[in-house]
């Protein structure tokens, strides 16, 4: 999330590309019409689906053991293909830290796992991929990860009480230019657990996104994508849909409400203008950052908190930007700040394979 997740290409070693969430065009101002998902059964793996992914990033502050405090941003994604090789599927995990303490981003691009979905009688989810799990059922969520070289691992709940937001009509967005799908979002996750940082617990707490996203997906274009999580209590989801050229062919977006109830907001209501750039001195990418945004009532800008938040594949000239950032503005009048993730991703062709 976006959403070519959602929130991208998928890029490791065996696959040369990247998948990120993507919002889509739903009725303009409406709210969502039929259950196209069905939670928690939608919660677990869909072998039918050429593409799946679910998406977690999030915001965390905390104290080590030396009464040092930290803040971080995180993602963890797991990307699902059927490659034909039924029962088995091919699972590929992303992983990222952005250090805001020390200045620093790391990730992980090339964890893959070949194996059996591991789909639940009762719904949810438990997904492995070479030690990473994440696990999770009707908005009661467990996710851990760590880079082989020590430097980081997190072992995070990430709980919500309010009800999962379907986006578009009941969970089924246009996802033009590469179809449909389904997609729905945890948007307010309380966070807690642990990040060991360079061999230091550090206790931290904050607050969290899931995206969950399938279908058979089959065209190019890029998009990008915001997650919101203001302090007025309400979540936004932006996505801004390219087709191979990088002309706009679709908006999307939902807001939700604190008690967890949507509204899809009219495409003609909501834009993001670049307020400055970045260029990858690893890929030669130039991706914008920082953005003026505007939703119905309001007027955001989100600032990223460090400009390198590529993730890459060694070796291969590829990659996708996904940054932990900052809202400010006002919505109907009334001041608001935030926190958010913001998602760039260049063009890429859908489906990806071996």
């Amino acid at each position: 999330m976006r959403v070519l997740l959602r929130r991208g290409i998928i890029a490791c070693a065996l696959v040369a590309s990247f998948v990120a969430p993507v919002i889509a065009l739903a009725p303009a101002g409406a709210s969502a019409s039929s259950t196209a998902v069905s939670l928690p059964t939608d919660e677990g793996p869909h072998p039918s689906s050429t593409m799946e992914w679910w998406y977690f990033t999030g915001h965390l502050t905390g104290t080590d053991l030396l009464g040092q405090k930290h803040q971080y941003g995180f993602e963890l994604t797991f990307i699902r293909l059927n490659e034909g090789i039924e029962p088995l599927a091919v699972y590929d995990g992303q992983f990222a830290i952005t250090d805001l303490t020390r200045g620093t981003f790391k990730s992980n691009m090339i964890a893959v796992s070949v194996q059996p979905d591991n789909v639940l009688p009762n719904g949810g989810f438990n997904n492995t991929v070479d030690g990473w799990n994440m696990q999770g059922i009707g908005g009661q969520n467990h996710i851990s990860a760590a880079f082989l070289d020590g430097s980081y691992g997190i072992n995070l709940s990430l709980d919500q009480s309010t009800p999962a937001a379907l986006h578009g009509d009941g969970g089924l967005i246009d996802y033009a230019p590469f179809g449909q799908s389904y997609y729905y979002s945890e948007t307010n996750l309380k966070a807690s657990g642990t990040i060991i940082d360079h061999g230091m617990p550090v206790a931290v707490t904050g607050i969290a996104w899931q995206d969950h996203q399938w279908g058979d997906f089959a065209g190019t274009g890029g998009w990008t994508w915001f997650s919101m999580q203001l302090s007025n209590g309400t979540q936004y989801m932006l996505y801004f849909l390219t087709d191979g050229s990088g002309n706009i062919v679709n908006k999307v977006g939902t807001l939700v409400n604190p008690d967890g109830s949507t509204v899809n907001i009219p495409s003609s209501e909501m834009s993001d203008t670049p307020l400055g750039s970045w260029t990858s001195p690893t890929t030669g990418t130039t991706y914008p950052q920082n953005w003026a945004i505007t939703v119905p009532g309001g007027q955001l800008t989100v600032n990223v908190l460090e400009a390198n938040q590529e993730l890459t594949v060694p070796l291969v000239n590829t990659g996708y930007w996904e940054g932990d950032s900052a809202v400010s503005g006002t919505i109907n009048g009334a001041s608001v700040t935030g926190q958010a993730y913001a998602e760039i991703n260049p063009t890429t062709t859908l489906p990806v394979g071996l």
